[in-house]
């Protein structure tokens, strides 16, 4: 029996919590090894607790998950505020246990060593670190977590699912388009006019007749436009597992500041002669909360099938930030979640426009707020 080297972490620091209670609940051959309180109360520096067989004083395991795409390494500093808290624990300690998804590092390793007889001589716990590579050794040396674990990883490859972004990808560049306009007014120069000139106090009662309103009846024209400034999104869920997704529905938040989520990008005017008729979407939004779920009508995915969901439209602020959008597929007999990256790159079209006034004290430069940029819909 053996366990590679290359044996996939657990994809969450749930399932690692799950998998280091079940390997030192063997190891230590206790059956009464628990899970430390629950999420949101305080811990202590101890996620597992258990009575090896044959010991008398509690063992403790801190849980650490670390991304092993980016190397992240349990620090110096955590290590010294796990130890800090875990002196809080009761009873006290005999051990505590240092667990990480992270790869072996010499360094840490002495810092442990060394903090571990610093402890020791304190008539404090030991402490002990078991990187990833220890791990699976560990996992290789155990059976019954052995077989556990590789059933539940193999039962994972059956049931997967991927969820990106149109583009096939977690992370999408908008580019919304908006427009400012600034407005520079200059004085107008008006010219003088004799008192006595008849012909110019003729055309001046003409002109006072002539400004009477005259009524008419107008009739806007329909049109409709596509607001530039709202920018597409639809989500595509690839089945990556070699067992169909049943019954599934994919639930969203939207986390970052925008100005509206919303069904379409047209903007009708006037009068239409025939209403915009809407058919029913997948993608149910609540626009208040940032919200919204898909719902396909077809609730059945195939293994390597791909569902692509109708699209709906996001106004981002008109700034460069990032945006985050967190998901979690449902199904009959599986679940998983993650999360999407945005990153905002505003177009910002800027106008001028120049205004003769007659009143001195409206001379000067006003700049307008930035607006949405509309289109007619044959242009787009």
């Amino acid at each position: 029996m053996e366990a590679p080297l290359s044996l996939r972490r657990p994809i969450n620091w749930q399932d690692f919590e799950t998998l280091c209670k079940k390997l030192w609940g063997e190891i230590w051959a206790c059956t009464e090894i628990k899970k430390n309180g629950r999420i949101g109360q305080a811990q202590h520096g101890v996620d597992i607790y258990g009575i090896p067989k044959s010991e008398t004083q509690y063992y403790g395991i801190q849980c650490k998950g670390k991304d092993e795409y980016t190397d992240k390494q349990f620090t110096e500093d955590e290590i010294i505020a796990e130890i800090e808290k875990a002196k809080l624990f009761q009873p006290p300690l005999k051990k505590l246990y240092l667990a990480t998804t992270a790869v072996k590092d010499a360094k840490i390793e002495e810092f442990v060593r060394v903090k571990n007889l610093e402890n020791i001589s304190d008539g404090l716990f030991e402490v002990h670190i078991f990187s990833w590579e220890d791990i699976v050794e560990l996992i290789d040396e155990n059976k019954e977590t052995h077989d556990f674990y590789l059933k539940s990883q193999n039962y994972k490859s059956r049931k997967s699912v991927s969820v990106t972004f149109q583009n096939a990808s977690t992370e999408l560049i908008m580019t919304p388009e908006f427009k400012q306009t600034t407005i520079h007014r200059t004085q107008k120069i008006i010219p003088a006019v004799p008192l006595n000139n008849s012909l110019s106090a003729i055309m001046g009662l003409h002109n006072k007749f002539a400004a009477i309103p005259t009524v008419v009846a107008r009739f806007e024209a329909a049109s409709t436009k596509i607001n530039l400034s709202l920018c597409p999104l639809y989500f595509q869920i690839h089945n990556t597992g070699t067992e169909p997704l049943e019954e599934f529905k994919l639930l969203f938040e939207i986390h970052g500041e925008i100005q509206e989520v919303t069904d379409d990008n047209e903007v009708r005017t006037g009068t239409h002669i025939s209403p915009k008729i809407y058919q029913t979407p997948d993608v149910r939004l609540n626009k208040e909360n940032k919200t919204g779920k898909i719902l396909p009508q077809a609730s059945i995915l195939v293994g390597d099938d791909t569902f692509n969901s109708d699209m709906f439209f996001i106004k981002p602020l008109p700034k460069d930030y990032s945006l985050e959008i967190r998901w979690k597929l449902i199904s009959k007999d599986f679940k998983d979640s993650g999360v999407l990256q945005i990153t905002v790159v505003p177009n910002i079209n800027f106008e001028y426009k120049d205004i003769l006034v007659e009143d001195p004290y409206l001379v000067g430069i006003t700049e307008g707020e930035i607006e949405d940029v509309l289109i007619d819909k044959n242009d787009d």
